[in-house]
């Protein structure tokens, strides 16, 4: 017994394609024991860094649900090139050639222990990469901890056993954009708000609101006290003229400049993916405030 996926026409970071992956993992969900191909003939378009969530999805089909599972060479020569120069293809057993990367940032996975690993990993591949909008080593270290938010919540009160990243840089209304995704599959953001709230006898939240309260200053679930949240990333991002996106349960939220779109998507997605895209075009030297008044204050 088999069962064939076909990825669509055009795989962006839009709300089509977020509730194609959700309807993917519910498909998935529902089998057992059998062949799953993965096939990428009609597609036209995907973009790279969202690689991390279809990987994320076919993983847990082969832990968990104990498939084979088979990713044809995409056809689409554009699609080809970006899913060989992230590594994503060769992952799945695709043999590809592998042309110069410094525009990708490689499909990788991350366990519960390697927190290391991964914060090196975000350094190495996104903040030193030289077309990143300058950063003094004190304003990288915020970033990276504010990226790392997300490690957290998915590896110590998610569940989640792995978090899995890819990313690539194109270009978007003019600009250079580096596109990265962080994809788990553990629990909800929505559930660990509200659990968090729960805990301290406070009303809980809508799920589009729950995906706001982690995005706002001072707000974390994790269990260290003075912890970072995502209000950091969210400052950066908005005075890079970046975008963020945050998929979790049936909610996704859009956050770009100063305004904040949230939509309710029809499918649900287990755990959380966040779509976060850097200015590259962005001449801008930022540094905390603490370090130097005149320049851009992160916090």
């Amino acid at each position: 017994m088999s069962n064939t996926y076909y990825i669509p026409l055009s795989m962006v970071a839009d709300k089509a394609g977020f509730e194609f992956l959700s309807d993917l993992y519910d498909k998935i969900l529902h089998i057992d024991n059998t062949d799953i191909y993965v096939n990428f003939d009609y597609c036209k378009e995907f973009e790279a860094n969202l690689a991390a969530a279809l990987g994320a999805l076919l993983s847990y089909a082969i832990s968990e649900k104990q498939c084979n599972v088979y990713v044809n060479n995409p056809r689409e020569k554009g699609v080809r090139r970006a899913l060989s120069r992230n590594k994503f293809l060769r992952a799945f057993e695709v043999l590809t050639q592998i042309e110069d990367r410094e525009t990708f940032i490689e499909y990788s996975c991350f366990g519960v222990g390697e927190t290391v690993k991964f914060k090196n990993f975000i350094l190495t591949n996104l903040v030193q990469k030289k077309r990143f909008p300058h950063c003094s080593e004190k304003a990288a270290d915020k970033i990276i901890e504010s990226i790392y938010e997300i490690f957290a919540n998915a590896v110590s009160h998610g569940g989640s056993k792995y978090v899995y990243c890819c990313g690539e840089m194109h270009a978007r209304h003019g600009r250079s954009m580096m596109d990265m995704t962080f994809v788990n599959l553990g629990a909800t953001v929505i559930e660990n708000v509200n659990n968090y709230l729960k805990k301290r006898e406070k009303s809980s939240l809508e799920p589009c609101n729950a995906l706001i309260w982690a995005f706002q200053r001072g707000n974390t679930t994790k269990p260290i006290p003075g912890g970072l949240g995502l209000d950091i990333l969210r400052e950066f991002i908005t005075l890079n003229e970046g975008r963020i996106q945050m998929v979790s349960g049936n909610a996704m939220l859009e956050i770009e400049k100063d305004e904040t779109n949230s939509i309710v998507l029809d499918m649900y997605f287990p755990g959380t993916i966040v779509n976060v895209d850097f200015n590259c075009s962005d001449q801008k030297s930022y540094k905390l405030t603490e370090e130097n008044t005149d320049l851009n204050n992160l916090l």
